[in-house]
């Protein structure tokens, strides 16, 4: 499991209602919050429990720091605890920050592959009316971290107290873009050539065969691509730090061609797609056009809303200065002209405020319809309107075996595969490896492509709806893998809705048989129960 507190991302300090509006909204799924849990509070409703934190964080004047704590708990794909285990998990972590009898608010989203928990905490203790800020923080969470997992079976991986920092950064921007970063593809082509290199002249040499140059930049070095993009030079590794260089090369010597003079041979540094199963180059031109177009598009939309505002506000203006003078020259008191000089310019005012207030909304809008998109989220966004490619791409993302509960075909299907012959709604989300969640029946499904994913507590009606589903597409003979309780409840609800289906375990097969034959004795006792009856 990760655990990780975000921080702020601006000098503005961050607002617990904004934040806890953000995680309540279920934006459009059915799906997206499974659980809300408010702690330490004296009233269990959401907005009640709001309106008491944000007094308790007014209280307190004298703390300059973010009063907010926003602490995420994520969890490996397929790996799904129930409501009571999640709930011990965040006390225990909010318990080693220090946290224990601060308000909170905790809220389960389940609307992408790796179920996470939010956890909202106020700094503020509730009756100290003082802050607290915990130390040493991420050591703390990443050895709860390792315990967790030992004590729930979870997978293990590498915290962040573990794992060298610049390879994190670079494997989280990648992992959330899908384009390679220019930190990765440094210290994947070059970075142990940089580290051997003896002179500054030796270095500037495996720059230049590589596309790059190293300017400084404040008080440090930035290593910049043919391209314009640039990164810390100590951000690819702590070797590559001013202190670090000058001392072991000596005083900075600028290098005598520039990356624009290189070779042909010269290596460059181009975002591309983190793919190796598909070829994407296709699909990420059109991407690249697409987003220069909406570009285009959005500057010369803005240049005409600007335009438009400053001509609006120049005959508004005009028009004031023509009323202005009308009413110098008409034939009135003093107290008079006064009051239409007062009332002319209230005018003016509110027609100003107008045509800001619609510049705005426009302007808005016009961000919102050309809003620039990652490479991921456009994929998304074309497979949810029906690009089998883009689909294909993302689901190729998908890395080692799902251990959650799920029903699939006993052959492997295509995993790039739309399958959207067999269901008649509307796709309500699409995730960057290419898990599609729509509604079928009273239930929600999530289709990878290779199977369809049961959530725990699921209801024998959501279980029928998904074996519905399955038989549509997979065929009449499944596999079943996951918890034996799942296995065990699919074949009984196969049993008890009469499904004309098997499966490809043996053992449970059987156990559906077995069940079978009861059903048709207790159906063949009722029935002649029925008749001595009557």
């Amino acid at each position: 499991m990760i655990a990780k507190i975000i921080p702020i991302k601006s000098v503005r300090k961050s607002n617990f209602s904004a934040l806890i509006r953000y995680l309540t909204d279920p934006q459009d799924k059915s799906e997206r919050v499974s659980q809300i849990k408010v702690s330490n509070c004296y009233s269990d409703d959401l907005t009640a429990a709001l309106l008491e934190i944000q007094n308790t964080q007014e209280m307190n004047k004298r703390a300059k720091s973010d009063k907010t704590c926003h602490l995420v708990l994520s969890f490996p794909e397929g790996e799904r605890l129930s409501f009571s285990d999640l709930n011990a998990i965040e006390e225990r972590f909010c318990e080693a920050l220090g946290f224990g009898g601060h308000q909170r608010i905790s809220v389960v989203h389940d609307d992408t592959n790796n179920l996470h928990v939010h956890i909202a905490i106020n700094k503020i203790h509730p009756k100290n009316l003082t802050i607290h800020n915990p130390y040493y923080d991420y050591k703390k969470v990443a050895k709860l971290c390792e315990q967790i997992e030992q004590e729930y079976g979870l997978t293990q991986i590498n915290h962040e107290t573990q794992s060298d920092k610049a390879s994190r950064v670079a494997q989280e921007i990648e992992t959330r873009t899908g384009v390679e970063s220019l930190l990765g593809w440094i210290r994947r082509e070059c970075l142990n050539e940089l580290k051997q290199s003896d002179n500054w002249q030796d270095l500037h040499q495996v720059l230049a065969r590589h596309g790059l140059e190293i300017k400084e930049r404040g008080n440090g070095f930035v290593l910049v691509a043919n391209n314009g993009v640039a990164v810390k030079a100590s951000s690819v590794d702590r070797s590559l730090s001013k202190g670090n260089l000058t001392q072991r090369l000596g005083a900075f010597v600028s290098g005598e061609h520039s990356v624009q003079s290189s070779s042909p041979d010269t290596k460059q540094y181009q975002p591309r797609p983190l793919q190796n199963q598909m070829d994407t180059s296709k699909l990420y031109s059109r991407y690249q056009q697409e987003q220069a177009n909406s570009v285009r598009h959005r500057s010369s939309q803005w240049v005409m809303l600007r335009q438009n505002r400053d001509r609006l506000i120049k005959r508004a203006k005009q028009e004031a200065k023509l009323k202005r003078n009308l009413i110098k020259n008409i034939k009135a008191g003093r107290l008079a002209k006064k009051a239409l000089y007062a009332t002319a310019h209230q005018q003016f005012k509110t027609t100003i405020a107008v045509i800001k207030n619609d510049y705005q909304k426009a302007y808005q809008h016009s961000k919102t319809r050309h809003s620039r998109m990652g490479w991921l989220d456009w994929l998304a966004f074309e497979a949810k309107n029906g690009n089998a490619e883009a689909l294909g791409v993302l689901r190729s993302r998908r890395t080692g075996q799902f251990k959650g509960n799920q029903i699939s075909a006993k052959q492997s299907h295509d995993c790039f595969s739309t399958d959207r012959d067999f269901k008649d709604s509307f796709d309500e989300s699409i995730t960057k490896i290419g898990t599609v969640t729509y509604k079928a029946g009273s239930t929600t499904i999530r289709d990878d492509g290779k199977r369809l994913i049961v959530l725990p507590d699921t209801s024998q009606k959501a279980l029928r709806d998904i074996l519905q589903v399955a038989m549509k597409k997979y065929g009449c003979h499944l596999a079943i893998n996951g918890t034996e309780s799942f296995r065990l409840e699919i074949a009984q609800v196969a049993v008890q809705n009469q499904m004309h289906v098997t499966f490809d375990d043996k053992a449970l097969e059987q156990y559906r048989q077995r069940l079978m034959k009861q059903h048709r004795v207790n159906k063949a006792q009722s029935a002649g129960q029925k008749r001595s009856v009557t």
